[in-house]
């Protein structure tokens, strides 16, 4: 098991935003739990290796929302 730590807040111009979000991160495969950890997110992998699928997903959403890229460099190796 694997957790991304979203460092950066988000700002949603809705609740149907929000709502999107939400829904969009928890349905990435290999994404097993969402949680608030202070202003950020703990995101629970369900590994410390992920699909190239995965991967750009994640790369998608944290471009999408203003999240640092940076936290998704532990994972430039995976399948």
């Amino acid at each position: 098991m694997a957790i991304l730590q979203w460092n950066v807040s988000v700002e949603f111009w809705s609740q149907g935003d929000e709502a999107a979000f939400f829904s969009w991160l928890e349905s990435i495969g290999g994404v097993t739990r969402v949680e608030g950890n202070g202003l950020g997110l703990l995101i629970h992998l369900r590994s410390t290796r992920i699909s190239k699928t995965t991967r750009r997903e994640l790369v998608a959403i944290y471009k999408r929302y203003g999240g640092d890229l940076q936290e998704l460099a532990a994972f430039e190796d995976s399948n």
